[in-house]
């Protein structure tokens, strides 16, 4: 019984994390979105948000445009300690509107879809 308790007030404990202020960059690609935080800029964050993911498309110009976002969630990691995913849950979107120069200068531009590898080598269109 001590230890059902123990672990009912973990859960909980757990399920009701405060949210934070995260600032950085934002990207989403094919329903998929992924935030770039200012200050840790090589770790990737996994956000499944419709809302946000809506508001991409409404203000991104261009394909895979990264855009500066203001977001109010919790982080979710998941896996082992040697490994796993990195997601963050939006609670609240702050802010989302084009980069500035001198934002998140650590974080750099993506790849243009042309250079990405292709199943028939470098960019372009598939070898025969």
């Amino acid at each position: 019984m001590r230890l059902l308790s123990l672990v009912v007030l973990s859960g909980l404990l757990v399920a009701c994390r405060r949210p934070i202020e995260v600032r950085g960059l934002y990207v989403n690609h094919d329903g998929a979105g992924d935030f770039f935080p200012c200050d840790q800029p090589k770790m990737i964050l996994r956000v499944s948000d419709s809302t946000l993911a809506t508001s991409y498309r409404r203000n991104a110009t261009a394909p895979y445009q990264l855009l500066f976002v203001r977001l109010r969630g919790v982080r979710a990691d998941s896996g082992s300690i040697y490994g796993g995913s990195h997601h963050f849950l939006v609670r609240q979107i702050l802010e989302i509107r084009a980069r500035r120069s001198g934002e998140c200068p650590s974080i750099a531009k993506p790849v243009p879809p042309t250079l990405l590898l292709s199943p028939g080598g470098m960019g372009g269109e598939p070898s025969s």
